[in-house]
């Protein structure tokens, strides 16, 4: 059942069969002493009718210019032929948590549970009480110090003229490296922060799973927890999966390798889809993995353009910075294609196949660990 909008733009309905609740909730990082954010993606139960759950709030899409509704039912009932998996995301650095919205409610469409995790201070973050928390100028401050970002710039530019053959590898290492170090102090402590709130997201969650109340027995935690995330969440997805026994497989979307995971082996089965820059970078992350690795190259896609904001831009017909040429709609049939694929794989345990999408500018590299060696499709 489509949900009613208030008459404005309105985000395309999930591509699975099952409608999609969304519910805000929060809890706290007692470390830091401050409220988070928690937007939950969830499947509805089929006869749910309600008001469209607004996209984000005001303060956080002001350069945006618009303020859409989303597909999904405002506080829905989940769902009761669960449980379902459950998937954490987190946004980038400096966004805000419902920034891939359309990829959240179609996994939600296809059976998981999606929490995706406000990062108070580093993100515009509304609670649950209206009230909006605001980013903080600290934080600001470790992406946009003049030095630093001159110098994140070079090495990016060193990396996209790079070329890609096997006999590189060493020397994309070598710039991966240099862009990690160039963060020590500031993003690389903070991405082992937004690690921890992860887990502790999950466990808030399972808590909440356990008690009398609309989540009540809904989450299925029987083989772990997956983690996706967009650029700094895309690191923490790899922080998750390299640092806690909590997740068992995770999505890094264009997100350079910070924190704990840099340099390590993984473990767990990982994807990671991005832009031929991106995944040149994390070469290595795709290599050093002893589990399944899955490296996605989607040309034609800027960083933004891996989130809402290309979609958006084409519905309200505003043309943005940083989204590329391609597509918004391919490439959300390609995000949506992997992320399903994969975790009905490792998150699921489903005997499905990683294949690439139909498109030309997909190219999927995969290291399966039983087999050895690298393929490519």
């Amino acid at each position: 059942m489509t949900p009613q909008g208030r008459g404005g733009l309105m985000l395309p309905a999930p591509v699975g069969g099952r409608p999609v609740g969304l519910r805000q909730l929060s809890f706290n990082d007692d470390a830091e002493q401050t409220p988070l954010s928690l937007t939950l993606f969830y499947p509805a139960q089929p006869d749910s009718a309600g008001s469209a759950a607004p996209y984000a709030f005001a303060e956080a899409l002001e350069s945006w210019g618009v303020t859409p509704d989303t597909a999904c039912i405002q506080d829905a009932p989940v769902a009761k032929d669960g449980p379902f998996p459950l998937v954490a995301y987190s946004h980038g650095y400096l966004t805000f948590a419902m920034c891939n919205s359309v990829l959240c409610a179609d996994l939600a469409s296809c059976g998981y549970i999606v929490a995706a995790i406000g990062h108070t201070g580093e993100a515009w973050v509304r609670l649950p009480d209206g009230a909006v928390l605001p980013k903080e100028q600290k934080y600001l401050d470790y992406v946009y110090e003049p030095a630093a970002l001159e110098e994140a710039g070079r090495l990016i530019d060193q990396i996209a003229q790079t070329p890609r053959g096997p006999e590189y590898t060493e020397e994309l290492r070598r710039l991966a490296q240099q862009f990690y170090a160039l963060h020590d102090g500031n993003l690389n402590d903070r991405a082992d922060v937004w690690q921890r709130r992860t887990g502790d997201a999950v466990r808030y969650l399972q808590g909440l799973s356990g008690k009398e109340g609309f989540l009540c027995g809904a989450l299925d935690l029987s083989r772990g927890v997956g983690v996706t995330g967009h650029s700094f969440g895309g690191a923490t997805a790899a922080n998750c999966c390299a640092g806690s026994d909590l997740f068992c497989c995770g999505v890094d979307i264009d997100g350079a390798q910070l924190g704990g995971s840099f340099g390590r082996d993984v473990k767990k089965p990982f994807l990671t889809i991005g832009a031929p820059d991106t995944c040149a970078a994390l070469r290595d992350l795709f290599l050093r993995n002893t589990a399944d690795s899955f490296l996605a190259s989607v040309a034609g896609v800027e960083h933004m353009g891996f989130t809402d904001k290309g979609m958006i831009g084409r519905l309200a017909g505003r043309d943005y910075d940083g989204i590329g040429r391609k597509d918004p709609f391919a490439v959300r049939e390609i995000m949506t294609s992997l992320h399903t694929r994969f975790f009905a794989r490792y998150l699921r345990g489903q005997d499905v196949e990683m294949a690439a999408p139909d498109d030309q500018d997909v190219e999927l590299r995969a290291k399966y660990a039983k087999k050895g060696g690298e393929t490519a499709c």
